[in-house]
């Protein structure tokens, strides 16, 4: 049985189209929605998508971080046996026939306790950096199914014995917590591997640099507590910074800045000012 985790937080206008899509999937599963304390209908729609379908039950928290959501539905799916455990947000669509494929997989190759699953980004926005933010995120999708050792991609469909040798996700870290339990998985001599017959759109929604800048921020603010919790947690989020990610200079990414100059400069000002942030950011947690 596939346990699938899911948190939301002010959601009610995407997240429709994710629920469908689970409801159209071919593969047994049970699906925990952990909800963040959302203000708006968000709770109420899932509740009423859900109605009457065994496979889904719907948690409302109070609101506190991402992190708690998650460990919550997985915590949930743990006590049910699930075999395997597929963590999503709550702005993917899966892709047709997803859980049934990865299961497939992951049964026919034994060694492989993790698949990374692409993200094709989109967004309905068209100013210039939600589509920034698009090629950014799709810079990612490389055609090769062996990840490099500084990806800062996160393994989110799981063998559960796999994912629980892993240490699994630590809701004190907040920033960056997805991406733990992949790196720790790898030090381990765990096998992960990308699905690249498959994928997930995630819905990038609207992206000013403005507010992405803010989010960031409050991320690169917390990250200390999450690199002091991780065994060479600073030398580890160094060799994973923005332009020392190999993937960026994989040949199909280096053809994308040719045909694409205006987004590849977006993306090399977004990263740099990002870059500025977090090691001031840094700087002054470490002084202080």
């Amino acid at each position: 049985m596939i346990g699938i985790a899911m948190s939301t937080y002010e959601n009610e206008a995407i997240i429709h189209e994710t629920i469908t899509s689970l409801k159209l999937q071919q593969a047994a599963f049970r699906c925990v929605i952990a909800d963040d304390g959302s203000t708006d209908g968000t709770v109420a729609l899932m509740r009423q998508m859900t109605e009457g379908d065994e496979r889904f039950e719907v948690v409302a928290l109070p609101h506190g971080e991402r992190g708690i959501a998650r460990k919550t539905a997985i915590d949930r799916l743990k006590a049910l046996n699930v075999s395997y455990l597929y963590v999503i947000d709550s702005d993917m669509v899966l892709a047709d026939g997803l859980l049934k494929s990865c299961l497939l997989y992951l049964e026919a190759h034994p060694s492989i306790g993790a698949l990374i699953i692409p993200e094709q980004a989109y967004s309905d926005y068209s100013n210039y950096f939600s589509q920034v933010k698009v090629f950014e995120r799709n810079l990612f999708n490389v055609p090769d199914d062996r990840m490099d050792a500084n990806s800062i991609e996160a393994a989110r469909f799981w063998r559960l014995a796999a994912y629980v040798q892993s240490g699994e996700i630590d809701p004190t870290q907040i920033s960056f917590e997805e991406t733990q339990p992949t790196i720790r998985y790898l030090e381990q001599g765990g096998e992960i591997r990308r699905a690249t017959f498959t994928h997930v759109r995630h819905n990038e929604k609207q992206v000013e640099l403005a507010d992405l800048l803010k989010k960031k921020r409050y991320y690169f603010d917390v990250m200390p507590t999450t690199l002091a919790s991780e065994d060479g947690g600073f030398l580890k989020a160094l060799k994973r910074w923005y332009f020392f990610r190999p993937v960026l200079y994989h040949p199909t990414n280096m053809k994308k800045y040719v045909t694409h100059p205006k987004l590849t400069a977006g993306v090399i000002y977004m990263y740099v000012r990002l870059s500025l942030i977090g090691v001031s950011s840094l700087l002054f947690k470490r002084a202080s």
